[in-house]
């Protein structure tokens, strides 16, 4: 999803009542609740109410999403409509037969609400296999127009009527992030990214321009936020540079502003004045003059907004503007006098979708909820959840000498985290560096080893090309190695021997196609992150979401729903073989069991066991687990989900935890085959008490005499035989290599 420009605020909202203390049971999984509830008000509507009250309309994410209706003059909460199978909407309108419109993800459908009745009706999607919808806007005669993600299409809805679907209106692009209309002449704009092009569509004739400057056409700083204002267009571009254009021929009237609001004020009461946020302030443009600059206060001082404003409304002639998207902050303005007033509007917390998840090295459990960026913490032991503060969307995390780092997308921001000392946003976490630069926008695998911290990340919207970067903890030196796997991005890491594994993505960033045809391993030195060798696992694999030393000395992969196994010294494939489930993301994780040496994975809501031996997989959960970590103890940490029809996962903002089972022998033998003071051609296998067969053998342990050991070696494969793991040939073999062994002689 596009970037927004977002109040950096922080919505302080007390955690959940802590949850009983879970017991540690092997073969269990337990369910930790919600981690903590919070405010994502998306965009937000100024509007009328039942009785022509004034009010604010403002969409949220959620479990379900949310349409809440506030007063902002008495600043009460009216109502919270629940828009069913979505989990928020990045669009929210009102036509002027009163009714209110939003438009969801990721189910990309278009909701009604009746401000009278207070009904909320799900009028469908308006255009197949869409997951976001955006930018709604107003038409003639009670039509809704927006736009679409990843179709880039423009839709209208009219009562009466249904939905049209007016095209896609760049071919090769995927998002219509915006939208104006001019009803008077039938004229709509569409904010197409991420190569940037502003599409004229003329609604009658259908004949569509790109009217965005020639000048600036191919460049990912594309249009985001688009107004239609007293005449001219008003446009925000994705990294908040501001343009005023004019509408049908895309010449330039004023540049050279920051504007980091969701789109403008309407136009003022005055008929000139045209209102955003710039910053942390209010700013003004002069339609007439086409001028720009803050707005004043009564003293000439610019009027502070306290973050970005997400809607904007005119009320007996005072400028009201939500602000921000975290804390239902709110601001009102009187442009007669000068007079401002910063306030909050009731929006109701919700539950969120966790994105990540990190086991700290004391055992505490952390989690960062999508979009919001609040970060919390668990303490296993008492079931208690607690609200760090606010970090900012992180698609990794890493830990190294007890600090965690943090990968904070839209920027490419890592960051570092001492858990022992207060969290204060800016000093501790502190930023190391960005890769935004760089061309990169998430990071998202982290490593570490010695004093170096390896990061891979993915690039930024409309860009191909990740990268590998190594940040020395000691020195404080950084190389990157931009598009180190040609138009690849960097999506998974692990220290295997003397040097550093990863695995990539074909995907380039946001609104682009894959220019690469499959994912590839590649090794790098850990002193420089120079790339030393490249290899294909998977042929024709999309993406390699996962690396992890194997408990067996070998590579272990996961790629498209396909687990592989790598010799580290030839880069040679041993073994390939399917798990249930398919390719569901960069979420799609390995593990290896610090408790009982077995390797997890998780995928496409499926847990899964594989024996590391075998390689025979073992069903835990078939739904609802994603966003796998492991904690010291090795048991492993999971947040919830369901899968919408469109795949999108949604609803998971509880945090689990599954034990393994008990092992009798932890840290097992596991060379391949049999050896009983002498080897064998058996395949090593394990009992069902976690134990491998070389395990039981115990020929490593001080005999007595050979007689002993060979007595033993008789009874436990006699055992294990009436078990029915090994059969009366494979008894006979170890048994005649324990006696050809030197073992207890």
């Amino acid at each position: 999803m596009p970037a927004v420009a977002l109040s950096l605020a922080v919505a302080l909202l007390p955690a959940p009542a802590a949850a009983e203390p879970a017991a540690t049971v092997p073969g269990a999984v337990t369910d930790f609740g919600v981690q903590q509830t919070a405010l994502t008000v998306f965009e937000a509507h100024h509007g009328t109410g039942a009785g022509g009250r004034p009010v604010v309309y403002g969409v949220q994410m959620g479990s379900p999403g949310v349409l809440s209706v506030t007063d902002p003059v008495t600043r009460e909460l009216l109502d919270t409509a629940y828009l069913p199978d979505s989990s928020g909407a990045w669009g929210i309108t009102q036509t002027a037969d009163g009714t209110v419109y939003a438009g969801s993800y990721p189910n990309a459908h278009l909701y009604s609400y009746d401000p009278d009745t207070r009904a909320t009706v799900d009028l469908g999607a308006p255009v197949p296999g869409q997951t976001v919808l955006y930018g709604l806007r107003p038409g003639a005669d009670g039509r809704v127009y927006g736009g679409t993600y990843p179709g880039a299409h423009v839709f209208s809805y009219a009562p009466g009527e249904g939905f049209r679907d007016h095209g896609r209106m760049y071919a090769g692009e995927q998002y219509v992030v915006d939208v104006a209309v001019d009803p008077a002449r039938d004229v709509l704009w569409a904010a197409v990214g991420t190569a940037g092009h502003l599409v004229r569509l003329d609604l009658t004739t259908g004949e569509k321009r790109d009217i965005w400057p020639e000048a600036l056409r191919g460049d990912a700083n594309y249009p985001y936020d688009i107004n239609l204002v007293g005449g001219k267009l008003f446009v925000k571009r994705n990294k908040l540079q501001g343009l005023v254009l004019d509408p049908d021929t895309g010449a330039v009237l004023a540049d050279g502003f920051t504007m980091g609001s969701r789109g403008t004020s309407p136009l003022a009461p005055d008929g000139r004045s045209v209102y955003f946020t710039s910053g942390a302030q209010l700013w003004r443009y002069d339609l007439p003059t086409d001028t720009v600059g803050p707005a004043r206060d009564a003293a000439g001082q610019p009027v502070l907004s306290d973050g970005a404003g997400i809607g904007f409304g005119f009320l007996d002639g005072q400028l009201h503007a939500v602000i921000g998207n975290y804390g239902g902050q709110a601001l009102r303005y009187d442009p007669a006098t000068g007079a401002s007033e910063r306030y909050r509007l009731p929006f109701p917390p919700q539950a969120l979708d966790i994105n990540n998840i990190t086991a700290g090295p004391d055992g505490r459990i952390w989690t960062n909820l999508y979009i919001n960026g609040n970060l919390a913490v668990l303490d296993p032991a008492t079931g208690a959840a607690a609200n760090v503060g606010r970090l900012g969307q992180a698609d990794g995390f890493g830990w190294h000498g007890g600090k965690m780092y943090q990968g904070v997308y839209p920027y490419g921001g890592v960051l570092v985290y001492d858990p022992t000392r207060p969290y204060r946003l800016g000093t501790n976490p502190r930023e190391l560096f960005r890769l935004q630069p760089e061309g990169q926008n998430r990071p998202i695998a982290f490593a570490s080893a010695g004093s170096r911290v390896y990061v891979g990340s993915t690039p930024d919207y409309g860009l191909w090309g990740g990268a590998l970067t190594v940040y020395d903890t000691a020195t404080g030196a950084r190389v990157t190695h931009r598009d180190i796997v040609a138009d690849q991005g960097v999506i998974s890491l692990a220290v295997v021997g003397d040097r550093l594994w990863a695995g990539t993505t074909v995907s380039g960033g946001g609104g682009t196609a894959p220019r690469a045809a499959e994912a590839k391993v590649f090794t790098a030195d850990l002193a420089t992150g120079e790339k030393t060798a490249e290899y294909t696992p998977v042929p024709g694999a999309d993406a390699i979401t996962s690396v992890v030393a194997g408990p067996d000395g070998m590579v272990w992969g996961l790629a498209d729903g396909e687990v592989f196994v790598l010799d580290p010294a030839t880069g040679a494939v041993t073994h390939r073989f399917d798990v249930p489930g398919g390719y569901s993301g960069v979420a799609d994780e390995l593990v290896v069991s610090a408790a009982d040496e077995h390797v997890y994975a998780a995928l496409d809501g499926y847990l899964l066991k594989i024996d590391p031996l075998s390689k025979a997989v073992r069903v835990i959960r078939d739904a609802q687990t994603y966003r796998l970590t492991q904690d010291g103890r090795g048991d492993l940490w999971f947040r919830n989900g369901v899968k919408a029809p469109n795949r999108a996962v949604q609803y998971g903002s509880h945090l689990l935890r599954y034990v393994p089972e008990a092992d009798a022998c932890p840290r097992s033998d596991l060379r391949p085959h049999v050896y009983a003071g002498a080897g064998t051609a058996v395949p090593n296998r394990y009992a069902e008490d976690g134990c491998t067969v070389n395990d039981l053998i115990r020929d490593e342990a001080r005999w007595d005499s050979h007689g002993a050991f060979l007595a033993h070696v008789a009874a436990v494969t006699e055992g294990l035989v009436r078990s029915g793991l090994l059969d009366d040939a494979e008894q006979d073999a170890i048994v005649a290599a324990a006696a050809k062994s030197p073992v207890g002689r």
